[in-house]
């Protein structure tokens, strides 16, 4: 089975590395015409200057700054279509409730959640008009279960299966259809650098598959979901984590 993203064109936040580079790679090579985000503006010039005539562009995006995010939605409105908005980028802090600070609380918060609405308020109205479109929420499975140290990360996760149930609803008569991917533990560099050799192994023995997912595999039920094979799947949130949540 193919899925093919001819002509469309797909935002990818947070599509640097990780899952995010996963989906780029994968919507690039099934043809479409990808506008990803990262926040560090040396690996921006860098991939761009790599990537300039093979139809993925990158732009800088922090969540953080108010001014970045106006210049990306000025970027945005020049867009002749949008088919699909993937809101992927997110920030974790690991920390017990009596240890975290209000800063690290709304920085959590204002990428994990206020930028995913910010996105999709201004997006949406493009999708409305076309009367179609995608929309999808990189949750967690710490938005369905959680544990110590996750209540900054847990809360905005939780959050955001909510605010795709929400948003499907609203945009359902438009026929623009919002799903939320929630992945468990995926093999990324950043997951091996938080979490260590010797901790991944004793991770491995709780997930019932016995390994961690492939960004790959996140990356195609994302495509699945965005692709014209998804014409019913709506509001839903699809937890891909190798049974772990059912365990």
């Amino acid at each position: 089975m193919h899925l093919t993203f001819s002509n469309k064109v797909v935002i990818v936040t947070g599509g640097t590395r990780g899952i995010g580079a996963s989906m780029v790679k994968k919507f690039h090579k099934s043809g479409a015409k990808v506008i990803a985000t990262g926040t560090k503006q040396h690996e921006i010039d860098e991939l761009n200057s790599l990537n300039e005539k093979i139809g993925v562009k990158y732009f800088q995006l922090d969540f953080l700054s108010n001014e970045s995010i106006n210049q990306f939605l000025k970027e945005v409105s020049k867009l002749d279509q949008i088919d699909a908005l993937i809101n992927n980028a997110g920030v974790n802090k690991i920390d017990s409730i009596d240890k975290i600070s209000e800063i690290d609380w709304e920085r959590v918060n204002d990428v994990n959640l206020r930028g995913p609405f910010i996105l999709t308020r201004t997006i949406s109205k493009r999708l409305k008009h076309q009367k179609c479109g995608k929309i999808i929420n990189i949750a967690s499975i710490f938005g369905v279960v959680s544990k110590e140290k996750r209540a900054a990360y847990s809360s905005t996760k939780w959050g955001l299966i909510g605010f795709t149930k929400a948003v499907a609803l609203d945009l359902a008569p438009f026929n623009v259809l919002v799903n939320a991917v929630s992945p468990g533990f995926v093999d990324t560099e950043l997951t091996r650098r938080i979490i260590g050799p010797e901790n991944i192994k004793k991770l491995i023995e709780t997930i019932p598959q016995k390994r961690l997912a492939n960004p790959d595999e996140i990356a195609k039920v994302v495509l699945f979901l965005c692709s014209d094979l998804n014409t019913y799947i709506t509001g839903q949130n699809i937890v891909v984590d190798g049974g772990f949540t059912s365990a």
